[in-house]
This record gives structure tokens, sequence and C-alpha cells, in this order.
């Protein structure tokens, strides 16, 4: 089946900006402080669930909220509610969306100024509910042209707003019928921009596919507008909150058929549909067998052992020293038993990100650990077999890759500190780079040419520095929500962006000085190659179609692969 996806599909910003602060007070609790959310943080089921494990939880009733920091949800409060948090001692944490705290300013002003307010939402929807709270008790709500009849005659001052996740046409439908019966009315568009995208996106897919399937909380008004769209459109429509819910036999009638999703939809639920769809119909055509034997080669740690293989012989190149393919071998079985472990030391945040990789690594679990074992005696003889030193070096880096996921045990008083290495903040970004860099260069440890040795690690560093930090962007959502404390999700995805384009640059500079200072091979130059095609992964953006498919991955890790084995042609010519 061919699966068209919206580019504007998932998580908007107020969503985003939410989940982030209330992250952010999980990151930041002190001992015995109570969190929760005054109300559901965001219609999504699976993003409350992932919450409520780290004991933030929603409450209802006021008085629940007594002496606790309090999330406002995206979808605001009225001010009379926040005024009586305020009074039972809550520490309020505001998250609610922009677009929803302007339609609240609007609002205000014109109620200062005796103006009636025509809501045009769903009367028991949160975000109405709040909208109404700066009414002054002069609001109404309608959701329907028609109802423009039932308001009062003659009224001098009223304001017409939407709530922001209204269908647009029927807004502009309701608009008309409002000013037809108040010539002098104020009439304020305030449906989000990003709502208007998704619902103009999904008119415009229907004219593409035979069916559409929505994605989202059955309860969240933004996805239910998006169904309402695509009904509009006459065309098959499914809204769902997970793929449990689609009937393969039925969606196998279709050929073709677009995904959208509504603004409290993870990309990991996105892709569980995706997935789900593309193999309803295993002879669909060669275009998804190739694509999923590419995701299981991703899957398989292939790339990486390959990646690390090839970055062997680059160092050898670099520092102008003797390459053996056992010091490839050796680092590749390195490589490959580390991130074949820490995979199941790590699978609540793989779920999140990839559930069809999560699925994959339980199914074949007994074969990873087993090559996994047998990869870390290969190793240990490799490193052998090139001296003692390099034997105690590679088992050192192993004791340290096996301990990375593994609770250490500490005394009393360091409770507040992290009990694992992979808890440390961006202990991941940077150790895995120093990792390869040392597996890479392990076996001239004892070299006589140790500037030189130093100059290959540094550079392989680098390069590995830059494809670690690319892939956990890519993997930003699943991280935040189960506390992973990369470098994007300390720094936020932008401040990243800036430290990947700062890694670059320092590449390049290394790259061109390491010739003139006489510590590497011409060679270095060739390392400008890759940081450009790195640097216009950035300048594309790292859109959210980036962030969609396993393939992508593999275009990372193939930016390495090329790279070495171009040192390998450079090495066989020269």
């Amino acid at each position: 089946m061919k699966v068209v996806i919206a580019r504007t599909a998932g998580f908007c910003k107020g969503v985003r900006g939410a989940i982030e602060i209330t992250m952010n007070a999980i990151q930041e609790r002190q001992k015995g402080e109570d969190i929760c959310t005054f109300g559901p943080l965001i219609h999504n089921s699976q993003v409350l669930s992932m919450l409520a494990k780290k004991g933030v939880v929603d409450e209802s009733r006021i008085e629940c909220c007594a002496g606790k920091k309090v999330v406002i949800r995206a979808h605001g409060i009225p001010p009379d509610s926040r005024q009586k948090l305020h009074e039972q001692g809550a520490i309020i944490l505001d998250a609610t969306c922009k677009r929803v705290a302007r339609v609240h300013a609007a609002i205000k002003i014109h109620a200062r100024r005796g103006y009636n307010t025509i809501i045009v939402g769903d009367a028991d929807h949160a975000e109405v509910i709040g909208l109404l709270g700066y009414t002054e008790g002069r609001g109404s709500v309608i959701n329907r042209p028609e109802q423009i009849e039932d308001l009062p005659e003659g009224l001098e001052k009223v304001l017409l707003v939407a709530q922001t996740t209204q269908n647009e046409e029927v807004f502009r439908e309701i608009q008309k019928a409002f000013l037809q019966k108040y010539p002098n009315g104020v009439v304020k568009n305030t449906i989000c921009d990003s709502t208007q995208e998704r619902q103009a996106e999904v008119r415009q897919m229907c004219s593409k596919v035979e069916a559409m399937v929505i994605v989202g909380g059955l309860n969240s008004g933004n996805t239910l507008r998006l169904a309402e769209v695509a009904r509009e459109c006459r065309i098959p429509t499914f809204h769902v909150e997970t793929e449990a819910e689609l009937d393969p036999v039925e969606m196998s009638r279709y050929s073709c058929v677009g995904v959208s999703a509504g603004a409290s939809t993870p990309n990991w639920i996105i892709r569980n549909i995706v997935t789900f769809l593309e193999e309803i119909r295993p002879g669909a055509g060669q275009r998804v067998r190739v694509k999923h034997l590419l995701d299981g080669l991703a899957y398989s740690n292939f790339y990486i052992a390959l990646a690390a293989a090839l970055l062997a012989q680059m160092a050898a190149v670099l520092a102008n020293l003797p390459a053996k393919a056992s010091f490839s071998l050796m680092a590749a079985a390195y490589t490959f038993a580390m991130h074949s472990l820490n995979v199941y030391l790590d699978q609540e945040s793989i779920e999140l990100n990839d559930p069809g990789r999560a699925a994959f690594y339980m199914k074949w679990r007994p074969a990873f650990m087993a090559a996994s074992a047998a990869s870390l005696i290969i190793a240990l003889a490799l490193a052998y077999d090139i001296g003692f030193p390099n034997f105690l070096a590679m088992s050192l880096l192993m004791l340290l890759g096996v301990l990375y996921g593994v609770r250490l045990f500490l005394p009393a008083a360091w409770e507040r500190f992290p009990v694992k290495i992979k808890d440390i903040p961006t202990s991941k970004t940077f150790l895995v780079p120093m990792a390869w860099a040392s597996v890479c260069v392990l076996p001239y440890f004892t070299s006589a040419y140790p500037l030189r040795v130093a100059y290959a690690g540094w550079a392989i560093f680098l390069l590995v520095l830059v494809r670690t930090t690319m892939n956990d962007l890519l993997a930003i959502q699943g991280d935040r929500l189960v506390g992973k404390e990369t470098l994007v999700v300390l720094a936020g995805e932008r401040n990243t962006i800036l430290f990947v384009v700062a890694a670059i640059t320092v590449l390049v500079l290394t790259a061109v000085f390491g010739p003139f200072l006489s510590i590497s091979s011409r060679f270095s130059y060739f390392l400008i190659v890759p940081a450009a095609l790195y640097g216009i992964f950035i300048m594309l953006g790292f859109t959210r179609k980036l962030r969609e498919e396993p393939i992508y991955e593999v275009l990372i890790e193939m930016v390495l692969i090329l790279a070495g084995f171009c040192a390998i042609g450079w090495g066989v010519a020269h």
C-alpha cells in the first residue's frame, strides 16, 4: 500500500511547548515536590500515560492542586481558576499555547470596553471554557451559522472569535451570517495558522488518495476537525488513536491512503500507523520490499558496524600508518556489541521513537545477545593479538560500554546523582564518539607517532559527534518523554543545531590544518566532503520528513561509510 504522509502532521508549537515546560519541571523536581497538570495537558492518552509514569497526573479539582507545582494545560484556563490556584498555594507553570493566550487577550480587551463575545467552538471544550472566563459574563458559544439567529438583537458592541482549532470554512460561514446581523461587529479570525495549514493540506491530499486516516485523540478538537474536513471531501475517513483500531481487511481495499494527525499526536504514533498500513499488502510492490530490507539492515546495526570498520581504515590513512583488516574487524565487533547490548537497556525510548525497531529487537533478542557476546570475544582476541597494552585498553572500553546502562551502587548521600552512566546529562552525545574514536585508533596506542594518532582520533571523534547528535535530533520526542538527557533534550533543537554547525566548522578547520601542521596525510582534506554533506542535512532544516523513516538514519550513517571507502581508495592509491 502506498501511504502519503501529511507534512503538517504531529505536534504543533503549542503542544511541544507544553511538553517542554512539563519535562523541565520533572527534570528540576526537588525531593518531595509534587507536580500535576490542571486537567489533561494535551489530548493524547499515550503521552498522558508516559507523564503519569513520571508522577505527573492531571487534577480536575483546584483543591487537589494545593501546594503543588501546577502546569496550566495548553488549552488555557479561566482567570478565576488561576486566581483560586494561587489562593491554594499552587506554584503555576503556564503552558498555555501562545495562540490561545492571544485570544484571551483579545477577548479581555474588548470585554473591558463593554463588548459581548461570540465564540465559535465547542462549548464543553477546555479551550472554550477558558475563553469564556475572559468575557466578564457576556459570552456565548455557537458552532453553526444558523445559531446566529438565536443571539440577542440590537447589540452595539459585539466581538466574534474562534476556538483556535475550529473548521476554517465553518467559521467563514458563521462570519458571513454574523456581519449580516451585526454590521458593526468586530471579527477576529483566531483560528491557529497551524490548524488552517493542516486543514488545507488534508483537502489537497483528499484529491490524491483513496482514503484518509486521521490520527489523534478521539476528544481532540483539532483532530476531530481534520476528520470533518476529510469527510466533507467525500472520501472514506478513519479517525483512530492507534493502529489497533484499523481493520486490515477493510484497509486492504485501498491502494493509496493519506495520513494526517492532530496537533497532540507524537511522531512515534504516526510512524506506527504508517508502518501498519504499508504492511497490509505484502505484494504491493518492490518499493515496499526494498524499504523493509533497508529498515532491517538499519535495525540490525549493520551500518554502524560497517561505518566503524571503515573509520578504522580512515584512522590509518590519516595517521599515515599501516592498516590491517583485523583492525577494522575489531572496531566493527566492538561497536556492534556495544550498540546491540545497550539497545535492551534503552527499550522505553526506542519504543517511543521507533516502535518498529523495538518490535524487531524483541523478536530477535536471543540472536542479538549471542552475536554481541561473540563480537566481544572477537574484539578482545584481536586486541590481544596486537599487544597486551591494546588488550587492556579494549577491556577498559568494554567495561565502560557494558556499565553504560547498568545501575551503579552509590552511597545513600549521593542519591541525587545519576545512578547510570547513561543518565549523566549529554553522556551519550559525547561518550559514543569517544568510544568510536578510541577503538579506531586502539591499534596505534603504542605508536611512535602519538601526534598523528591523536589527530586521527580527534577527526573521527568530530565525525561521529556530528553523526550522533543528528541521530539525537531524530529521536528527541521519545528521549524527552522518557527523560533521556541527550544534548538536544537539554539544550533544545535550535541550540543543538547551532552546536552541530560549530562541530562541522571545527571539523573543516581540522581537515585543513592537519597537513599544514604535518600531523596527518593530505587525505584529511577529504574530511571536508562529509562535513559538507552533514551541513546540507542541517541546511535542509532537518524537516519532519527526515524524522519519519529509518532510511534517513541510514543516510546519516552512509556519510561515514562513504568517507571510509574513500580512505581505503586513498590508501590503495598511495
